[in-house]
């Protein structure tokens, strides 16, 4: 395929491409923000997670503690941070 050619396609597909990610990155700003009964209900059992691997830590010690720890780091790093992002 000539050079002539070449260029044009890969300019409309860059323009395609960069279309579709705005539209995408568009999206997903415009979603609306949780409510406040459904983060209530999270943090109720992301605690009673924390109180059953503490309950029964004596079955897996090892997968208790992990799951501790993860739940406090959590609450250490806020609400709005997921794991593995930086503080």
């Amino acid at each position: 395929m000539p050079l002539a050619l070449l260029l044009p396609v890969l300019i409309v597909l860059a323009l395609v491409c960069g279309a579709i990610g705005y539209s995408f990155g568009r999206s997903a700003a415009l979603q609306a923000p949780p409510d406040a009964g459904a983060i209530n209900e999270r943090d109720v059992f992301i605690e009673h997670l924390r109180e059953l691997a503490w309950q029964h830590r004596d079955i897996s010690p090892e997968l208790s503690t992990i799951l501790i720890d993860e739940i406090s780091q959590r609450h250490r790093r806020g609400p709005g941070q997921l794991p593995g992002s930086p503080a």
